[in-house]
């Protein structure tokens, strides 16, 4: 697994040059970029990897050079993991980040009851007890087979029945209660896994925007988790086909505990013509219906 590094700004055509050299000097190397027609902006997005000679301490010093120098203050910054074919092929379990490549399959809570505490003061992320089924609007999930919901998957009936049909294990199901148009109403159905994984190998790499504040002590907000790493040995007896992290993610606001699923789940998406088989977000086939998981890796 490699992790990529994207920035996007704009300068005048004139200024790309000197752009390019402070590039060079930090040891990377890019090419010149496309001017738009409308007008003499030049927008850079490149896109490089970290590694041990490019630090992100290195990237945060080439920021400071571009602006010090050239007066370039707003940097947009994308990071991206980039893992190999034999690492997706030995995988036993994989992250859903997306259910399509669109945000339309992230719904909107509508009334779902929950008990709400603050798990820090400083950065004010809140934590959420569920306490009643989840309320959406079903009709939106349409022909989609899972949808995200305020931290939570919620599924089609059409997926329930497949997952029951393959021995997909590990979970219980609660019904959605729909809120919303009568007309194309559905039943639908919150996947609520059974296991908590063990916690990450302290080798998952921790990342954040130089460009934002720094991170809060919580070590929650502001952090970019990498991939999900395991030691091999705590998860060899595990059985089943979805977990809980034992870690926090959040959304903004609230935390949420992310849901991992079996290789045995992803061949069964991909299989059923649900989605095609993608590997990462810059996969050529990652289109608007297609599924993305992330291979969790082992040391």
């Amino acid at each position: 697994m490699k992790v990529e590094l994207e920035n996007l700004f704009s300068i005048d055509e004139s200024s790309q040059d000197q752009v390019i050299k402070v590039y060079n000097r930090y040891g990377i190397f890019i090419d010149a970029p496309e001017i738009r027609k409308r007008n003499l902006k030049a927008s850079f997005n490149p896109i490089f990897t970290l590694n041990e000679d490019v630090t992100y301490e290195h990237v945060a010093d080439l920021y400071k050079s571009l602006e010090h120098e050239l007066g370039i203050v707003s940097i947009g910054e994308r990071f991206y993991f980039d893992f190999s074919d034999s690492e997706y092929e030995q995988a036993s379990l994989f992250t859903l980040n997306s259910t399509g490549n669109s945000p339309e399959m992230f719904l909107d809570d509508r009334g779902t009851l929950f008990s709400i505490s603050t798990y820090c003061h400083h950065c004010g992320l809140m934590e959420k007890e569920q306490l009643s089924p989840l309320v959406i609007d079903t009709s939106k999930i349409e022909d989609r087979h899972l949808v995200h919901v305020s931290g939570f998957w919620v599924a089609s009936e059409r997926l329930v029945t497949l997952m029951k049909q393959e021995s997909i294990e590990g979970y219980d199901l609660l019904e959605v209660i729909h809120q919303g148009p009568e007309r194309g109403r559905q039943p639908a159905y919150q996947i609520i896994p059974k296991q908590i994984l063990p916690t990450c190998s302290s080798e998952r790499v921790k990342l954040y925007f130089a460009t934002e504040q720094p991170p809060c002590r919580c070590g929650l907000s502001g952090v970019i988790n990498g991939p999900d790493i395991y030691n091999r040995n705590a998860i060899t007896n595990l059985k089943g086909d979805v977990f809980f992290s034992a870690e926090w993610s959040h959304d903004g606001r609230y935390l949420y505990r992310k849901t991992l699923f079996s290789r045995k789940f992803r061949e069964l998406i991909i299989k059923n013509n649900i989605s095609r088989e993608v590997k990462g977000e810059k996969d050529r086939n990652f289109g608007p219906k297609d599924w993305l998981f992330d291979p969790v890796l082992f040391k």
